[in-house]
Formats: C-alpha cells, structure tokens, sequence
C-alpha cells in the first residue's frame, strides 16, 4: 500500500505533465494496438475458413454440373443409336451425336477445373483423405468421354453415307443384283442371300450372316455351274461376292466392338454415380463444417473486441480521473487567478505545489503580478507621455487629410449596414464634387450622392463592412442631377469600423482618352473611305461620261418620236438604267466623300412626307402591297440644317431595307421627335450632348442577327442579293450622311423587328436664308449662244443636241486652249465647262483665261465627279452653277436657263 502511494506522489508531483500525458496515451495506445491485433487474427482466420468453403462450395458445384453433364451426354448417345434407323444416320447425327460430343468436352472441361481445385491446399480435410476417390472419379469421367466418342466413331463408320459399311454392302449387293438375271438358279440364291442380312441388320443375330456366308458359297458353285453366265461376268460377279464377304466381316467385328463399349459405358455409368454423390455429399459436409468454423471464428473476435473495448474505457477512465486532479483542477484555479487580476487584485497570488510546467507557470505568473505592480505605479506618467504623442499624431493626420489631392470621406454603417453617414470629409471632396462640407456630414450618402446604388459603390461598401477585405474598384461612372464623372475608388475599413473612400476623379483622362479613341476609329474610318474614294474616284468620271449618252440620247430620242411609236417604251427603260447606273456611282461618291449636297433649314416632318408622296417610294409600295407605312410624327419637330437630298436618300434607304426584311403582311412606323442626348452617350458616340431632332423608322420583320449588327454600315456589306435587292451602299450612304450632319444612329433589333434612329443636331436660328423662290417657265432658247468644251465627243455632241432641241445656238470646243483661241473672236453668252479635260489645261485654268478676257463671261461647271477642290476653286471665281454628270435634257435645260436668268434657286 505504501509503494502505491509512493507511485502516486511521483506520477502526481514528480513527472511533468507532459511525461503523464504520455504515459496515458501510451496506455491507450497499447490497447488499441491489442484490440486491432485481434481483430487482424480473426479477420485472417475468417478469410481462410471463408476460402476453405468457397472451394468446398465450388467443388460441390463442380461434381453436380459434372453428373448433369455425364447424364446428358449419355442420353443423347443413347438417343443417336435408337432414332438413327428412323430419321436417318445424318439427321441422328446433327441432333444427338454432335451435342453429345459437345457435352462430354465441357464435362471433360470440369473434370480438369475440379482436379486443380482438389489440388489446391485450403480445401477441407475430408477431401484430402479421400483423394483417391476423387482420382477415380476423374478417371471416370475421362474414360466416360473416350468411350462415348469412340462408339460414335464406330457408329459412323458403320452407317455413314457412301464411305459406311453398311452403304457400301449395300452398294455391293444392288450391284450383284444388276449383273445376274432375274430368271436363273443364282439370282434366287442371291436374293435368299440377301434377305439373310436385312434379317441382321433387323435382328443384330450372328447366325443370320452365317448363313448368309453360307448361302454365299453355294451362290459361287452355282456361278460355275452355270453355262449362260459368261467368264468376264461370272469373274465380276466372284469378285463383287469377294468383296461383299470383306464388307460383312468388317460389320461384324465393329457391331461386336461397338457391343463392348456400350456395356462398357453402362458399367461406367453405375460406378460413377456412387462416387460422385459421395464426392457432392463429403464437399457440402466440408461447406457446413467451414460455416460452424467461421461462427466461431466470429464469436470469438466479437468476446476479444468487447474485452479490449472494455478494458480501455477502463483505463480511458483512469488516466481522465489523473488529469481531473492533477492538471484540470490546477488549470482552474490559474484561471481564476488571472480573472481576479484582470479585474484589478493585483495582491493575487498561486501556490506554487509542484514542478511541473503548471508549476513553472504559477511562478511565472507571480513574477508577472509583481511586475504589475510595479508598473502601474509609473502609469499616469505614460499616460501623459502617449496623450502629447497622440495629440502629435492625430495634428499630423489632419493635416495629411486636408492637403491630399484625392477625396476622402469617412462614412459610418447605419440601417444595418444599408445605408452609411457620412462623417466627414476633406477639402478635395469640396473641389471634385463642388458640394460644401457642411452639405455632406451627418448626412446619408444616398441623399447626398442618390445615384450611389446605381454606380455599384454603395454594395462594394457594403461588401468590405462586412468582410473587413478592402476592395479597389478601377474606374467606374457616376451620374445624379448635380453631380456626374468617372471616379475611382478605393475602399478600406477601420479598426473602429468605419468605411473610408478614398477617390479621384477621372472625367477628363476617360473624356481625353474616349476622344483619342474616337479619333482613332474615326481615323481608321477615314483612311478605309480615303482608300474607297480613290476607287470611287477614279471610275466616277468615266462611269459617268458613259452614263451621259445613255441618260442624254433617250431624251433627245423621245422628243424626235410619236406618241404612239413602239419604241418609246425601250427608248424610256434605257433612260431609267442609265439613271439607277448614275444613282449607284452618285452613292458610292456619297460613302467616299460624304454628302457634300447644298444644306438649308428643313424639318424631318416635311422630308418624310415628301419621300413617302414621291416616284422613288411607289415601287417599294408596288412590290410590298400588304406592307403598311405608319407616320407619327411630332407636330413640334423643330427644323434641322441639312442637305435634303441625302437626307430623303436616307429615308429611302432605310424604309426600302425595312419593308425588305417583312415576310407577308407588316408594318413599318416613321415617326419624329425630339430627345435629350447626356453627356455619357455623347462621349460614347462622339457627338455634342445638348438636344437632337430624332428620326425612328422601325419595322416588324425578321431582325438582324447580333453578328451582322457591327457590318451593316459596311459598304458593301448585304445580306440581299447583289444587283437584284441591293448594291450594299444603302446603310452605308445613311451612316456618312448622318455623320456629316454631325449626328448619330443608334440600332436596336430583335427577332420581333428593328429600329434606326437617326439623331440630327436642331438648326441655329438664322443660320441660313432660304432662296428665292422663282417660277421655273419655260427653259428654251431666247437667241442666246453657248460654248461646249469637253474633251470626250460622245459627251460634245450629247450636250449639242439637246442645247440645239431647245433652240440655243451651240458652238464646240475640245479643249480648254481651243476655246480660249475661240472667245478671243468671239463672245458667248454661257460656257458650259468640263472640268477634267486630257491633255491641256483643264476646267479651272480655262476658266481663269476665259475671266481674263471677259470678267463677266457665265460659265456652268460640268464634271463626273462630286464637288472637289477645283469644282469649288471655280465657284469661287464665278461659276457658281455645278451640273453632275449624267444629266436629263431638263436638268440642263433648267441649269442653262437659271445661269442665263441669273436665277440663284438650286445653286
């Protein structure tokens, strides 16, 4: 009693706490090595008896399938002798012989498969003392296969067609029967002959192919005795005799063979069924005897487990009770020191009971109290020391808090983190947002900033109260009535749990950098159209010096015939080719150069109207009959300063695609108004934020699918059919137009139709006078004489006839020195002037000298091209009237009568 409690001192005061938390683990550790061990052995011992009789079990199922198999096989042997003579030797063979021979090779498959798990050392006893017994059944089994196979072999080779003996005794005997005549003594021997052996083949009696034998040899006396048979017959005849006796010896060893192994078969059958059925009972005694085994097995491992468990939890108890009194009780009372001395008792001290590490902690915690104590005497002194450099610092923050450049607000979480309140803010807060300082502290942040939520600020401050995560976020757009920019900013959160924003505004770098970018794009633009005005440019004047002559001869044709002539109507389809072929080039030159027509004061309501009253949109009408157009337009549209031309062009277009895309009935809605463009989408589309006249021409056709929409402004881009429904112009013509006009188209389409709104800056007022408004008359001839200079013939002639048909006395020059020569001569009330004349000077130096002769000398420029430089270098000089290429006999009519008239209207 006295070593225990000697053993208890120690383990209480001598061993640390570390040594004792070992020495119980340890313990634990030990029986729960015990308990697996256990558990491990029993689980080996019960794999072993679960093998043992699943080998048991397998050679049962072996030996079953075995006697099935043997069984089967005989019957079907036996089913081949007895239905052989009914259904025929090739019939009996494929329905019995052959699933025999099947048969007895998966029971010789078994027996192997049972010899090596007999072999096998985890099988039971029982079957390996009664190996012997196994070796001779499968000694019967194999032997049972040999002589199954070996008599049906015997069999064919009695009955087989044509090589059987049988067939070839019988091939014998008809053969005999052939060569001897029916009316003598040795046919009717012959026929008792064979009718001896059809009596065994019937009966399988020897006796009765003995006297068939015999028979034979007084069937060969009577062949010689016989003066009608002749020698080669009677020698043939011997022979097939001879060779019949061979046949019929043969059948008769193998009938007796055949006999033998099929007593032998049955002699097997009879041994092997006692063996196998002793073999199948032994095996599910080995199986039953492996069952009691593996329960035992397991009641066993189950007491083992149960001890073990139980006798941890017994030492689990043990070692949790040392604990209880050595470490928890003493780490109490530690706890309840240190309580007291956070509260204030600086006198607290531990007993120091032990050596241990709690031991050395109660020390150390004295120690620790007693440096408390001597501290706090010094604390009102740093007290002080930290309130001055507290107050240092806090001056140092204030002043870094005003003077920085970016905007700081300190907000505090209300609501439930909802909504925060601002609590105050720097000087650069005032700057950027132009809001006074008083304004702004106390007050909401969504009352002060309302478009806060929709900018995606107040959540990621949300975000960041809560996780304490300080979050970036890069660049984002703020908008309210008073207050818009881009702004960046950074969030963080304070230890005291307010939210600080710190930002800068990025107006004007975005601004900067939306506008480089815009002239980036529209400097890519400009040198794509550059690089198609050159094209355009250099076709524009030939295309249209051809489609001269085949818009200007139709009208000269249709004045000189009848009415009722037959040719007027090709005469008119020419004229209106020519003209479309001009309509074409006219676009092209409008996607390269842009709509360069003369602008004045017009209103979107009148310009509609206009286009949907005119001859181009009655096509559009005739082709789409249950396509309806729909106007709403805003009886206070304000007027735009515009090129009405282009802009009609556009509503062609535009109208024209949408009633296109319209399969069956539908409507395409034309309306006006008037809209507000903010600074953001200003800055997006690179216009001027203010208001806009606002065109919207909608349809309800298919839509433009989302890949097609960044093409559609493409020239050339169409989803029609080139030359039939489009050039892939007309989106084209409408973008440049639109952006000449310094405005923009916005597109939205969807499976349930589209919507072009075209944006038109509104007029100033007094930008321009409108012209004076004449009678058109009559634009014929009043005497007055006119000068052509063109270099092309085809172009001189053109213009003289029509000039001629309407009374003007007309002379010709081919070139620019030509006519020079000629107005020092002569005088000429019009010139009319082509500007781009090979070789010589071309239209403006012509014009330049023909001034130096007569300042006052009228001229109308003529050209294919649109208005260049030198087209307008001429209007500047004087020549203020432009006619393009191709032209009607009215438009030069009318443009020779208004320049003669001094008429300004069209100019």
């Amino acid at each position: 009693m006295a070593f225990w409690q000697r053993m208890r001192n120690f383990i209480k005061t001598g061993l640390s706490i570390k040594a004792r938390l070992g020495m119980g683990i340890a313990l634990l550790l030990v029986l729960t090595l015990a308990n697996a061990v256990a558990v491990l052995v029993g689980r080996s011992l019960l794999e072993h008896a679960e093998e043992v009789m699943a080998d048991n079990q397998a050679i049962e199922r072996l030996v079953l399938e075995m006697n099935y198999g043997m069984q089967r096989a005989r019957r079907l042997h036996s089913d081949f002798f007895l239905h052989a003579p009914e259904i025929g030797f090739v019939a009996a063979h494929e329905q019995y012989a052959q699933p025999s021979v099947r048969q007895i090779s998966q029971v010789v498959t078994l027996s192997k498969a049972l010899q090596e798990l007999v072999e096998q050392s985890v099988v039971g006893e029982g079957l390996h003392a009664n190996h012997v017994d196994v070796n001779l059944y499968l000694s019967f089994a194999k032997r049972f296969a040999d002589t199954s196979i070996e008599s049906v072999e015997v069999f064919t080779g009695l009955h087989a067609p044509i090589r059987g003996l049988a067939p070839q005794l019988d091939g014998v005997l008809k053969e005999i029967s052939g060569e001897l005549d029916r009316e003598s003594e040795s046919f009717r021997l012959f026929m008792d002959l064979k009718s001896h052996v059809q009596e065994y083949r019937l009966s399988r009696q020897r006796p009765e192919m003995q006297s068939a034998f015999n028979v034979e040899r007084t069937l060969i006396q009577s062949l010689h005795n016989d003066p009608l048979v002749g020698e080669d017959r009677r020698q043939k005849i011997l022979s097939l005799l001879e060779q019949g006796r061979s046949l019929a010896v043969k059948i008769l060893v193998a009938e007796t063979s055949l006999k033998s192994q099929l007593n032998d078969f049955a002699l097997q059958a009879v041994a092997v069924r006692g063996v196998s059925m002793a073999l199948a009972e032994m095996a599910k005694k080995e199986v039953e005897h492996s069952q009691q085994k593996i329960r035992s097995i397991r009641q066993l491992v189950v007491y083992i487990t149960l001890v073990m468990t139980l006798t941890g939890f017994v030492a689990a108890f043990f070692v949790a009770r040392m604990f209880n009194h050595s470490v928890i009780r003493r780490v109490d009372r530690l706890t309840r020191c240190a309580g007291e001395l956070r509260e204030g008792n600086l006198e607290v001290l531990i007993p120091e009971d032990s050596g241990d590490e709690l031991g050395q902690l109660a020390r150390t915690f004295n120690l620790m109290s007693a440096r408390i104590r001597g501290l706090v005497n010094n604390l009102e002194l740093k007290v002080e020391q930290r309130t001055a450099e507290l107050l240092a610092s806090e001056s140092r923050y204030r002043q870094l808090f005003e003077n920085s450049s970016s905007g700081v607000i300190i907000y505090e979480a209300c609501d439930q983190g909802n909504d925060f309140i601002i609590r105050d803010c720097n000087r650069a807060v005032e700057t950027i947002e132009q809001i006074p300082r008083q304004e702004l502290i106390s007050h909401k942040v969504s009352t002060v900033f309302p478009g806060i939520r929709e900018s995606g600020l107040l959540s990621l401050m949300q975000s960041v109260w809560e996780t304490g995560q300080p979050t970036i976020k890069v660049l984002g757009y703020y908008a309210d009535e008073r207050v818009r920019g881009w702004r960046e900013n950074a969030v963080y959160k304070l230890a005291s749990g307010e939210i600080v924003c710190i930002y800068n505004d990025r107006t004007a770098e975005k601004q900067a950098e939306a506008e480089k970018l815009a002239m980036e794009v529209k400097f890519q633009r400009a040198r794509k159209m550059e690089a198609l005005g050159l094209l355009a440019g250099g076709v524009a004047h030939d295309l249209n010096n051809i489609l001269s002559g085949i818009v200007g001869f139709p009208d000269i044709l249709l004045m000189h015939l009848p009415q009722d002539s037959e040719l007027r109507k090709p005469v008119g389809i020419i004229k209106d080719s020519g003209l479309r072929a001009a309509a074409v080039v006219a676009d092209l030159l409008t996607v390269a150069r842009g709509a360069t027509g003369r602008r004045e004061i017009a209103g979107l309501n009148s310009l509609v109207l206009e286009y949907l009253a005119s001859p181009e949109h009655l096509p559009f009408v005739a082709r789409h009959p249950q396509v309806e157009c729909v106007t709403r337009l805003d009886p206070n549209q304000p007027p735009i300063f515009c090129s009405p031309v282009h802009i009609k062009k556009c509503i062609m277009n535009l109208v024209s695609n949408a009633m296109e895309s319209i399969d069956g009935a539908g409507q395409v809605v034309l309306s006006t108004g008037k809209e507000l463009v903010t600074d953001q989408v200003a800055l997006e589309n690179n216009v001027n934020p203010g208001e806009y006249a606002v065109l919207h021409i909608s349809d309800t056709g298919k839509g433009i699918q989302e890949k097609d929409l960044e093409h559609i402004f493409e020239p050339f881009y169409s989803k029609k059919i080139m030359g039939i429904s489009g050039t892939g112009l007309g989106l084209a013509v409408v973008w440049n137009s639109v952006i000449d006009h310094g405005g923009m188209i916005q597109v939205k389409s969807s499976p349930a139709g589209t919507d072009f709104s075209l944006y038109f800056p509104l007029a100033e007022r007094g930008s321009v006078e409108a012209g004076k408004s004449v009678e058109t008359g009559d634009f014929r001839s009043r005497g007055e004489r006119i000068l052509i200079v063109d270099d092309e013939i085809m172009l001189r002639d053109l213009a003289a006839a029509m000039l001629s048909s309407l009374g003007y006395g007309v002379e010709v020059a081919v070139s620019g020195e030509e006519a020079v020569a000629y107005c020092q001569t002569h005088t000429v009330d019009l010139v009319l002037l082509d500007m781009m004349m090979e070789p010589g000077i071309n239209g403006l130096e012509t014009y330049r000298q023909l001034l130096a002769l007569s300042p006052t000398q009228k001229a109308i420029v003529i050209s294919g091209y649109a208005e260049t430089d030198d087209v307008k270098a001429v209007q500047v000089l004087g020549a203020k009237r432009f006619l393009k290429k191709p032209y009607s006999i009215g438009q030069l009519g009318r443009a020779v009568r208004y320049e003669l008239d001094g008429n300004m209207t069209g100019i």
